[in-house]
C-alpha cells in the first residue's frame, strides 16, 4: 500500500503562472458625506492589508456610490497609502451642467514592496468649492447606500 503525504499543494493558474489571490480585505462606509473643501479630506473609506511577500501586488478596487456635485463642479478622489497621497482618479459628475449623483468604480494595482501593514484610504475634494460627497442616495434615503474598498493580495 502507498501513502501520499502533502504539506502544501499549489497548482499553476491557467496562464501558467503562479499568480493567485492570497488574501482579501474589505472596508466600507455608509454615512452621507458633504464638503466644499478644495483640499483633500478623508471619506472615511479605508482598509488595511499586511502582504505576505514583498514581491506580491495589491489590487485595489474602489466603488464610490452616490457621488454627487453641483453644476459646473466635479469630485476628485485620491488613494492615500499609509496617510501619504499615492494615486488619483476623478469623475465628471456635475460637469454636464446639472447637479448629478452617480457611482464611480476604480481599479489600481499597487506594488507595496513590504510585509508591513499597509493602509489604503480614499480622500476626496471639490474641484471648484461646490458641495460634493458620497453615499447621497439609496432606497432608504441618503446614507442608506455604501461605498467600498476591496484589497486583494496577488501572489507574483
Amino acid at each position: 500500500m502507498s501513502t501520499l503525504r502533502v504539506d502544501n499543494l499549489r497548482g499553476q493558474t491557467a496562464d501558467g503562472t503562479n499568480r493567485y489571490v492570497v488574501q482579501v480585505v474589505e472596508g466600507s462606509v455608509s454615512p452621507k458625506t458633504a464638503t466644499t473643501s478644495t483640499s483633500f479630506i478623508t471619506t472615511g473609506l479605508e482598509a488595511t492589508i499586511t502582504p505576505s511577500s514583498t514581491s506580491n501586488k495589491i489590487l485595489i478596487s474602489v466603488a464610490m456610490n452616490g457621488v454627487y456635485s453641483p453644476e459646473a463642479d466635479y469630485v476628485v478622489f485620491h488613494i492615500y497609502k499609509n496617510d501619504v497621497n499615492h494615486h488619483s482618479f476623478s469623475t465628471n459628475v456635475g460637469q454636464n451642467g446639472e447637479s448629478d449623483s452617480s457611482s464611480v468604480v476604480h481599479f489600481y494595482l499597487d506594488s507595496p514592496s513590504t510585509t508591513s501593514a499597509t493602509k489604503y484610504t480614499v480622500y476626496n475634494r471639490s474641484g471648484n468649492g461646490g458641495s460634493i460627497g458620497i453615499n447621497n442616495y439609496g432606497i432608504g434615503g441618503d446614507g442608506s447606500t455604501r461605498s467600498t474598498i476591496l484589497l486583494q493580495e496577488i501572489a507574483q
